[in-house]
């Protein structure tokens, strides 16, 4: 008793207790020890308020409790006897049923065992008392007992239909109960005691057990008629149980996943999928899947519904708690991970081997698919596999606009690594975060990894495997040779780049080329693996790098190493290929001249003058190729009057109307790194650009020449001519 009369003292006045080196503090409803130990070993979820509103119905027994995670990181609903808890999301939180959703939480039922009662429920509704929805009895009242606060009551033993059980209930609804008390009074000495909703043949135990149904629905409710009245059984659908009465009142917490399917209108539920100290999944979590269908629970159509948990309890009671990890209608977010051996280019599964030095890239893939907030403040806190040597890895996200994230190899030497991730959106729906490595030997059991936000909590687990080490154990070395020595190269943007290097043992052994090959990675990205020749000495090794494959104007790099038959992996070299930018460059004059011509009243072919220079400078190396166009204007006088000429381009080819739109002038192919082509070298009386001028021009005088003006315009394309 001092202890306890201690522990309620120190709840009234509200101070901070310390638990486990983080701060908690108490509140003046949770006086019962159970629910005390319940909270202080509760798992991390969001916060609550932010999301829930506590139901108005009369005596509210649902409290916002805190845990060493944080405050208002729980709903506690019930702590002692006789008690009704609801708790629904705020209008703005209300879950859309146009599209898939989850949700998760973790529920805790104490450690009463067979003396709990009576447990809680999950409810979809759409009733129009909206935060005051609950079961009531007879008289309008709120009613909890076997009714969970959800189901129908028969506890007017004069009413013998059914629909005047469901009309009890909250209504335009989906429930998942989680009960905790069974309910099995019989006969004659039923009607009237409401308890009698478990004497179902579908419930095979007789412990706690779990199930859904429709509580407003009359199809839910079996009436029976007996010399004392009416009593009510329900038809509970796609029940959960286990024959022990321990079974979910054990003080443990247990984390149930809902999971709704937009296009079909089913709802799926899972029980017991975590550990709670560990996340990790738990080995055989029992699902059900159930059909509820939107016009049951949305009869107005609206595409939204309400939800939240109700928990009642009677002259039986336990502490009922509630942890939520997602919340669906706020975030709806997944996350995977994966893991691939890029030197097989196969996935590593659970039990898969991988061998020693086995290049490895895990992915651990966030993916936000809706809700009315972004997911917010994420934290990603990873579980690295030991028997991998990092390099280094990056985080990257489905808006391209975000900065990549590089994460060096100091980054990742720490097993347990916390990493910032940026907000997820509708704008920006993806984060992937990319490890590499090489394979160690050793094992690996599954890893869970969580990725923590202000308002969505998820997680993804790597597989287990292990690396081998290869079956011989001399150390297998490559090194560069020839002008591949200085690991590094210049190169024209079209050039292919030939790479030589040198195979070896420690212990002087012969390389079997028949028996190795080579695995190239051109900017981090595997290539086809490639036999090495047989035909070559033996270890030596020739490669060439597609020039399709380097970026031009910047650094590209390769990575080079080889595998041979006994599985080991050579030493991995990087060779530096830079590739010249250049540039295509187009000169052509502004305000050139045809030469001054006397007409003769015949067609006339005029000459550029000597100023009308056109040229092009390529300077992005060999292979690239480049086409020159041009369309003129009609030629005017000042007073307006149009000069009878087209401007034409005249080569082997034919003749080209540039009046007439625009027309190929020249294209080439570069043949070196700087080409310098100049297009009007060659022009002459009879080829190149030129005036053609009919016979009925009209001139001026030799002292006032007529003066007629036009604009070309070049077209210039870094591709070959479309003919």
């Amino acid at each position: 008793m001092k202890i306890r009369t201690l522990f309620f003292s120190v709840m009234v006045i509200g101070l901070g207790l310390m638990i486990w080196g983080k701060s908690l503090t108490a509140q003046a409803s949770i006086f019962d020890p159970p629910i005390k130990q319940a909270l202080d070993a509760a798992p991390q979820g969001v916060s609550v308020n932010d999301y829930f509103s506590l139901g108005t119905v009369a005596n509210n027994s649902a409290v916002l409790a805190n845990t060493p995670f944080g405050e208002n990181q729980a709903v506690q609903l019930t702590d002692k006897a006789s008690q009704l808890g609801t708790v629904w999301t705020n209008d703005s939180s209300a879950m859309s049923l146009d599209s898939d959703a989850t949700a998760s939480m973790w529920m805790n039922f104490g450690d009463r065992n067979s003396s709990s009662g009576d447990g809680m429920a999950f409810v979809l509704q759409n009733d129009g008392r909206n935060l005051g929805a609950s079961s009531t009895n007879s008289a309008g009242k709120p009613l909890g007992g076997e009714t969970l606060g959800v189901w129908g009551s028969d506890q007017d033993k004069t009413k013998g239909q059914a629909s005047d059980v469901a009309e009890r209930a909250i209504q335009n609804s989906w429930a998942l109960e989680f009960d905790t008390y069974s309910n099995k009074i019989s006969g004659s000495a039923a009607p009237g005691l409401s308890s009698s909703f478990d004497d179902d043949p579908n419930l095979a135990a007789p412990y706690a057990h779990i199930a859904s149904g429709f509580p407003s629905n009359p199809a839910t409710y079996t009436m029976h008629a007996t010399s004392n009245g009416y009593y009510a059984t329900m038809n509970h659908t796609q029940p959960i149980y286990a024959g022990s009465a321990g079974w979910m009142v054990d003080g443990k917490w247990h984390h149930v996943t809902l999971k709704w399917h937009a296009a079909d209108q089913t709802m799926t539920y899972i029980y017991d999928d975590k550990d709670p100290k560990t996340g990790d999944p738990l080995p055989n979590p029992q699902s059900r899947t159930v059909s509820v269908p939107k016009k049951a629970i949305d009869p107005g159509n609206t595409g939204k519904v309400r939800w939240g948990f109700t928990g009642s309890t009677g002259t039986r009671y336990e502490p009922n708690a509630v942890v939520f990890e997602q919340v669906p209608g706020i975030v709806n977010a997944t996350a995977t991970a994966d893991i691939k051996d890029e030197t097989t280019q196969r996935a590593v599964t659970s039990g898969t081997s991988v061998g020693a030095g086995h290049s490895l890239r895990l992915n651990y893939n966030l993916a936000y698919t809706g809700g009315s907030q972004n997911w917010k403040d994420i934290q990603a806190h990873l579980n690295l596999p030991a028997n991998i040597d990092y390099t280094g890895g990056t985080i990257t996200y489905g808006d391209h606009s975000l900065p990549v994230t590089q994460l060096s190899k100091t980054d990742l030497q720490s097993g347990e690594v916390t990493l910032p991730v940026e907000a997820l959106s509708k704008e920006n729906p993806t984060a992937t975060i990319t490890l590499n490595g090489d394979a160690k030997v050793g094992s690996t059991g599954q890893l869970t990894n969580k990725f923590i936000g202000a308002n969505a909590i998820t997680d993804a687990r790597t597989p287990d495997f292990t690396v081998t080490a290869p079956s011989k154990s001399s150390a297998f070395h490559m090194t560069w040779t020839g002008d591949s020595q200085t690991g590094e190269a210049t190169v024209g943007a079209k050039d292919d780049v030939p790479v030589t290097a040198q195979l070896s043992y420690d212990d002087k052994s012969t390389v079997d080329n028949s028996q190795t090959v080579l695995h190239p990675v051109i900017n981090g990205d595997p290539q086809p693996i490639i036999p090495l020749k047989t035909t070559d000495p033996a270890g030596a090794v020739s490669y060439s790098v597609p020039q399709e494959k380097l970026q031009s104007g910047q650094t590209n790099t390769l990575q080079l190493y080889a595998e041979d038959g006994a599985g080991r992996i050579s030493d991995k070299l990087t060779y530096t290929i830079t590739v010249k930018s250049g540039s295509l460059d187009l000169s052509v004059p502004t305000g050139a001249t045809f030469r001054p011509t006397t007409l003769t009243g015949h067609e006339q072919l005029i000459q550029p003058s000597d100023d009308f220079k056109v040229s092009v400078s390529d300077t992005r190396g060999s292979g690239h190729d480049w086409t020159l166009y041009a369309k003129s204007t009609t030629f005017a006088s000042r007073f307006r009057s149009i000069l009878p000429a087209s401007l034409i381009y005249k080569n082997d080819d034919g003749v080209a109307n540039l009046t007439a739109g625009f027309a190929k002038i020249e294209s080439a192919t570069t043949t070196g790194d700087s080409a310098v082509t100049d297009i009007s070298k060659n022009w002459s009386a009879n080829t190149g650009l030129l005036l053609d001028v009919q016979g009925n021009a009209i001139g001026g005088s030799h002292d006032l020449p007529a003066l007629y003006g036009g604009t070309i315009t070049w077209s210039f394309t870094n591709a070959p001519a479309t003919e």
